[in-house]
C-alpha cells in the first residue's frame, strides 16, 4: 500500500493521471499489520465479504496469506521479491493466478551494497546481515561480493519487533563494523526502529529500501520508489479497465537510486569519501 494518506503521494498522483481521482471512483481502505502477520487472512476474510474488488499488498508473503482466503479477487503486490520463485505466478509476462504487480528480484543489487559500504567504510572487514528468519541464507552474490573484498559475513535474524533488540546484540558481540539489512515487510514497517539501534550500536548500516537513509540510516541504494509507485499504479488500472490479473504482466523497476545521509556520517564519526558522494542521487546533509 502506498505509505502516504488517501488523495496525496505518488500512487495517487499517477492513479489521477490515468483517470481515477479519490473519492469520486475509487476509495482505498488501509490496514497496517507490522508484524501481526497472523492476522492478515482474517482481515482478509472480513474484506472478501464487503465485497473489495482488489488487494493491494506489500510484499510477496503478504500475497501468499490473502490467497489462501480468495483465488478470484485481484492481489496486486509493490515491492514483491520473487513471485515465480515462491510459486505465485507462473511467469512474469503471464503470472496464471490471482496475484500481478511490481517485483524487485535482483540480488545482484545487495552484492552492489556491500561493495557501496565497503567503499563508505574502508577498513570494514565483518558484515552483519540482518535476515528475516533463523538460519536464513544470503544471496550468491553477496557471499561473493564479501569473499572478493576480504570480509566475513555474520548473520542475525529479526522475524518480529522483539527480536531487534538481540539481533543488534549479536552483531555488537560479533564486532561488526556495517551492517546490511536485507528488504522484509517488517523492516519496511520498523526502519525507524533499526535506524535508532544501528545508532545506538554505532554500526553503519545499508539498505535497498529508499527511505532508509532518510530516517537516519547511512546509506539507501535500491529501486527508484517513484518508478514502484508509478508501475504499481499502471498495473492497477489496467485491472480496473477490466484486464484479468493472469494476464496482466508483473514488472520490475529498472532505476536505482544511491542516498547518503552525511548527518549519520557525521555522528558514526565517517567521512564518506568524494567519489562515492560524487555518485550519489541524494545527499542527505
Amino acid at each position: 500500500m502506498p505509505p502516504t494518506p488517501p488523495g496525496q503521494g505518488l500512487w495517487y498522483d499517477r492513479m489521477r493521471e490515468l483517470g481515477w481521482v479519490y473519492g469520486q471512483n475509487y476509495i482505498v481502505e488501509r490496514r497496517i499489520h507490522g508484524d501481526q502477520f497472523e492476522h492478515v487472512p482474517d482481515q482478509a476474510a472480513k474484506w472478501v465479504r464487503s465485497g473489495v474488488d482488489m488487494f493491494l499488498v506489500s510484499g510477496g508473503r503478504i500475497a501468499r496469506l490473502v490467497q489462501q482466503v480468495t483465488r478470484t479477487i485481484p492481489i496486486v503486490t509493490s515491492a514483491a521479491f520473487d513471485l515465480v520463485g515462491e510459486g505465485l505466478a507462473t511467469s512474469l509476462a503471464r503470472p496464471g493466478g490471482n496475484v500481478t504487480g511490481v517485483q524487485v528480484l535482483a540480488p545482484e543489487v545487495a552484492g552492489k551494497q556491500v561493495a557501496l559500504l565497503k567503499e563508505a567504510i574502508p577498513r570494514l572487514s565483518r558484515l552483519g546481515v540482518m535476515t528475516i528468519r533463523s538460519g536464513a541464507t544470503v544471496a550468491p552474490e553477496v557471499e561473493a561480493s564479501a569473499k572478493a573484498m576480504g570480509i566475513r559475513l555474520q548473520l542475525a535474524s529479526a522475524s518480529r519487533l522483539e527480536d531487534f533488540d538481540a539481533a543488534f546484540s549479536a552483531f555488537r558481540d560479533g564486532r561488526a563494523q556495517g551492517l546490511l539489512v536485507l528488504r522484509s515487510t517488517l523492516i519496511a514497517t520498523y526502519q525507524k526502529t533499526v535506524v535508532d539501534l544501528a545508532l545506538k550500536h554505532r554500526i553503519p548500516t545499508i539498505c535497498d529500501v529508499e527511505f532508509f537513509a532518510s530516517n537516519g540510516g547511512l546509506l539507501s541504494y535500491g529501486w527508484d520508489i517513484h518508478e514502484i509507485w508509478r508501475l504499481m499504479a499502471e498495473t492497477i488500472d489496467q485491472i480496473l479497465r477490466g484486464a484479468q490479473p493472469s494476464e496482466v504482466p508483473i514488472r520490475q523497476p529498472r532505476t536505482f537510486r544511491l542516498i547518503i545521509n552525511l548527518k549519520t556520517a557525521k555522528a558514526l564519526g565517517l567521512t564518506i569519501p568524494p567519489s562515492l558522494l560524487q555518485r550519489a542521487d541524494q545527499v542527505i546533509e
